[in-house]
């Protein structure tokens, strides 16, 4: 994304990324990121949250405007708060996760 998002601002478009991978973020030097602390996959939140969701795309929107350093990456205070889902326990007493060596 960060590749793409410097085409974009060259034709002087800001442009914002969100990111849970702050450190590929950084290599692929994009414009300007927002690091999220939320499971991959799920950029704007946990699925049915529409207020969490609504918060996490209200300050992705005002980012651009407020970061001024180039190639900056701030961490947003949104975090995931769903609980662990417990394992599946499968007959013959698997535990359902994958074992390590996979």
């Amino acid at each position: 994304m960060g590749l793409i998002q410097n085409v974009i601002e060259g034709a002087g478009i800001a442009t914002i990324s969100a990111t849970m991978k702050p450190e590929i973020t950084q290599y692929v030097r994009a414009p300007r990121a927002a690091r999220l602390r939320l499971p991959q996959g799920n950029p704007l939140g946990e699925a049915g949250r529409a207020r969490q969701q609504r918060g996490i795309l209200g300050d992705l929107l005002r980012l651009p405007w407020v970061m001024g350093e180039p190639e900056s990456i701030v961490t947003l205070p949104h975090r995931w708060r769903r609980e662990a889902r417990p394992s599946v326990v499968l007959p013959g007493g698997g535990s359902g996760e994958a074992p390590a060596a996979l």
